[in-house]
């Protein structure tokens, strides 16, 4: 009976495996199989055929079918119809999970993977109204547990699946949603944290840990957050998260995260609004600050490539007659989507729906003043003037979509342009969109600044020649002693209406008659006051006041200053604008408003840009924030990029700085005084609080404050110095091995994960300079030991000491492979592996042999000299004697390395008896 029962299963389980057609048929006929013997016997036999499939971990039809048929056969033996049943789990299926529990320590990592794999099988076949019992759930999620902590990866991501259905989001305390956020944010393997994201249920805990796996290393881990933030509802996300996620993932390098946010996202958000784009725009409220709109616009470019012009058109609130939307219903949202239409038709060569929605340009602009007579007319709070200064935005940016060959039209759109300047909702903001357009409204260059400055003289100039006093009966203090009345006077207004309007509701009209008396009275007090407070007025003849220099008026001119001078037609440092330089720049030097004094700085810098002479004359002055603002790191990124922009424009050289003889290249002393001497890790990072930088006391020395932000505790200045540094590198401003030593480690530093771009930034950099700078092999050559060495001599709190030096080692040897350079035909492995060896045999070596040895294996050593072959053996041959004094089990990395030579030697005289070959039946053939 035993026997037939084995050879019965066995023939079963051998027709299931072939289709998943017939397990139905083949089910029924092993539960005839069940009926006929105990239920011992049976497991075991069904258990041990069932071993066979989980002992492969590969994929095969064969494999998936037979697991397939015994999760299904094995789930039907229970039943769920009764979802309060106290009756325990089927007892053959206790037997399965049992036998699952005991296999997953199997030491074949393929078993523990079907284990994990064929668990959330089963888990899956039960069904949707499935249960289990408390004490077999504790006991698969602590065998589950145990498993996600396993050494490889893809068991750990095979017990993340199987532990889905067995998360509770109601349960704070639940142990699987723990496990699933912490190796969502730490487990190295991007598999394990790609399956999480897909099983993972949706509460508003593990909503703020996938936020942040949008900005993860891995390419598909990001896709993989996007996709589930599909399934969120965008009410569930504050503003600010949706700017981010759009932001972020429209701007992303990788196309299939792009693809994702625009295919995936954005449609499911314009889901959950029925495809109305106003309502999403307003989810996204782009009219409060720059990053709202940039998101809105990307979103709405993207929505607009997949749409129908019809429905477009149908959402557009614009008036058919006047082709306007009309003023009391424009909103930052319907402004920006018009906007967006009429570009796109534009792009796309819609000339006649264009014009449709769109006015003729007089008309436009007749609007845009109307929009100004609107705004002139009404006490705006501070968001209701930043939505103003949102639409004014976006009507002169549609103002582009013009064509201004009609003479009157544009006329009337540099007299708006103009008018729009001096008006007092102008911001920086309009101010770039404005100025940037000039070039096209009045293309000859001195007509446009000749414009522009008498704009900055209008707004400079005071209001009127004469100051108007008020000669009054109330002294100061009684007057503002009024109005402290009268304020409170109308707080006790409105909270008096409003008792009122809550007895009326409750129908107390007695108390409501009570309570009509008083507000009429504080109403009349309120009145009385006003009159008290108008009082007449007399004019009189102050004298000249001086001109205006208040934080808006000068911020509105020193934008205009800027963006004029950064049109392309601006090739030198005009008259009109030097002498704006002059009379309103470096007057104002010292003015009290922070934001004010960085924009006079970028207002030097673009001058200093566009004249040599003048740039020597100021260069020092941009070193003068690391001291006068101690705190203010924006004023100190600032004064960063305009050092390095003016580094790149003109050279080192151009302000007579110096290198020190240990930086000068080898190969070029002719150039010993057109170099840099650059930071060490001696140099103290805090002189950049304490000293002055003084170009008589060393030239060299704003070298050592620039490379000492490298180390600056906000992320924000690293990075502005890290990049300035790349370009001066990447343009041969400067050549120092030792920077690049210290940039290959910042790269790498632990605590420069969080900083996107500055990784991002330091990747492309290396990635550019080993292909096109000429002397980068050399540079990167001469970097390799100073780079391990500062690992090496790293203290032990030190966040260096988690960088693996093997790691370092792969990375700079890479980047030196013979054929990176698409230029240089110099095999730099070859002075490497003496470089290497030489410092093994070092008895004062301070980088750590093993590291050194093992790095060899990624070298590409090519020698064609037979002198350099026997040298490398030589020295291969004394490095051996030495490690094996030191430790042993080095010995094979160099025996390795030396089997790769002999392997290269042979197929080389390989190659040369086949050429000989060749040649001599050339020959031959010849001669014949």
């Amino acid at each position: 009976m035993h026997q037939s029962l084995r050879n019965c299963i066995r023939d079963l389980f051998n027709k299931a495996q072939t289709s998943k057609t017939c397990h139905k048929s083949v089910g029924e006929k092993l539960k005839a199989c069940y009926a006929k013997t105990t239920l011992d016997e049976f497991a075991e036999e069904f258990i041990a055929c069932l071993v066979v499939p989980l002992s492969y971990a590969d994929k095969h039809p064969v494999v998936e079918n037979s697991l397939i048929f015994a999760a299904n056969f094995a789930v039907g033996f229970q039943s769920y119809e009764d979802v309060d049943n106290s009756e325990q789990m089927d007892p053959f299926m206790l037997k399965i999970f049992d036998f699952l529990m005991k296999s997953q320590i199997a030491v074949d990592p393929g078993v523990r993977f079907r284990v994990c794999y064929f668990l959330n099988m089963l888990l899956t076949a039960m069904g949707d109204d499935a249960y289990i019992d408390d004490i077999l759930c504790d006991k698969i999620i602590t065998t589950m547990l145990d498993r996600v902590l396993d050494r490889s990866s893809k068991v750990r991501a095979q017990a993340i699946l199987a532990l889905q259905r067995l998360q509770d989001p109601t349960d704070d305390d639940c142990r699987v949603m723990k496990v699933y956020m912490f190796h969502l944010a730490k487990d190295p393997s991007s598999e394990v944290r790609r399956t999480i994201l897909s099983c993972m249920a949706r509460t508003q805990r593990t909503l703020l840990c996938v936020l942040r796996r949008t900005r993860d290393i891995n390419d598909l881990v990001r896709k993989a957050a996007y996709q589930f933030l599909c399934k969120v509802s965008v009410k569930s996300l504050s503003i600010k998260q949706r700017e981010e996620l759009l932001n972020d993932g429209l701007r992303d390098q990788s196309d299939i995260v792009k693809n994702c946010v625009k295919k995936e996202l954005i449609d499911s958000w314009l889901r959950n609004y029925n495809g109305d784009f106003l309502a999403l725009l307003r989810a996204l409220d782009p009219g409060m600050n720059i990053k709202g709109m940039e998101s809105a616009v990307l979103t709405l470019k993207s929505l607009l490539e997949t749409s129908e012009i019809k429905t477009l058109l149908e959402q557009l609130p614009v008036e058919v007659q006047t082709r306007l939307i009309p003023l009391d219903k424009i909103t930052c949202e319907n402004v920006l989507f018009w906007r967006c239409v009429a570009e796109h038709l534009k792009r796309e060569g819609c000339t006649e729906d264009l014009e449709e929605i769109v006015p003729e340009l007089s008309q436009f602009c007749t609007f845009i003043r109307e929009l100004l007579a609107l705004i002139d007319s009404k006490q705006l709070e501070s968001w209701e003037k930043t939505m103003y200064q949102f639409m004014l935005c976006q009507l002169f940016e549609m103002s582009k979509i013009y064509d201004l060959s009609d003479e009157c039209g544009r006329e009337n759109l540099r007299s708006i342009m103009v008018d729009t300047l001096m008006h007092e909702i102008c911001s920086d903001k309009i101010v770039q969109c404005i100025v940037e357009y000039f070039d096209q409204v009045i293309p000859d260059v001195d007509r446009r600044l000749t414009a522009l400055v008498e704009v900055i003289n209008e707004l400079r100039r005071p209001s009127k020649q004469t100051q108007t006093q008020q000669v009054c009966q109330l002294t100061s203090t009684q007057a503002n002693d009024k109005n402290m009345l009268k304020a409170k006077l109308k707080v006790t207004l409105l909270e008096l209406k409003e008792d009122q309007y809550n007895e009326i509701q409750n129908k107390n009209y007695l108390r409501a008659e009570e309570l009509k008396v008083q507000i009429e009275r504080i109403t009349a007090e309120i009145h009385q006051i006003t009159e008290e407070l108008e009082l007449p007025t007399v004019t009189e003849d102050v004298g000249e006041e001086p001109l205006k220099n208040d934080s808006h008026t000068m911020t509105i001119c020193l934008e205009i200053m800027c963006s004029s001078m950064q049109s392309p037609s601006i090739k030198t440092l005009h008259p009109t604008l030097r002498s704006i330089l002059d009379h309103i720049v470096i007057e104002n030097l010292g003015h009290q408003d922070v934001s004010i004094h960085e924009l006079e700085l970028k207002s030097i810098v673009i001058c200093c840009l566009l004249d040599g002479e003048l740039a020597k004359k100021y260069f020092t002055m941009f070193f003068l924030p690391f001291t006068e603002f101690p705190d203010d790191y924006r004023m100190w990124i600032t004064a960063l990029k305009a050092i390095f922009d003016l580094l790149l424009r003109y050279g080192l050289e151009f302000f007579d700085i110096v290198q020190a003889d240990d930086e000068i290249d080898a190969n070029d002393k002719s150039k010993r005084n057109r170099t840099v001497r650059l930071y060490t890790e001696s140099d103290e990072v805090s002189s950049v609080n304490v000293e002055r930088f003084d170009i008589e006391q060393g030239g060299d020395k704003f070298i050592k404050i620039i490379t000492g932000f490298l180390d600056h505790e906000d992320p924000s200045v690293r990075f502005t110095a890290a990049e300035g540094l790349t370009k001066l590198l990447f343009c041969r401003r400067i050549n120092s091995p030792r920077l690049l030593a210290r940039l290959i480690i910042l790269w790498h530093n632990p605590l420069s994960e969080g900083n996107t771009y500055l990784t991002q930034c330091l990747c492309a950099f290396f990635n550019n300079f080993s292909v096109h700078v000429p002397d980068s092999q050399t540079m990167l050559e001469e970097a390799f030991l100073p780079t391990l060495k500062t690992l090496a001599n790293a203290p032990e709190r030190s966040p260096l000491q988690a960088i693996d030096p093997l790691k370092v080692c792969e990375i700079i040897l890479s980047l030196t492979r013979q054929g990176v350079h698409k230029r240089s035909s110099v095999n730099v492995h070859n002075d490497l592996v003496f470089t290497i060896l030489s410092e093994v045999l070092n008895p004062n070596c301070e980088i750590d042999p093993s590291v050194l040895i093992r790095s060899m294996k990624f070298l590409e050593v090519k020698m064609e000299i037979e002198s350099l072959k026997e040298n490398l053996k030589e020295a291969l041959d004394n490095t051996i004697e030495k490690v094996q004094e030191i430790d042993k089990r080095l010995v094979k990395y160099i025996e390795q390395f030396k089997n790769k030579l002999n392997a290269i030697d042979a197929r080389e005289a390989q190659d040369e008896d086949n050429v000989s070959e060749a040649n001599s039946e050339s020959s031959v053939d010849s001669s014949q």
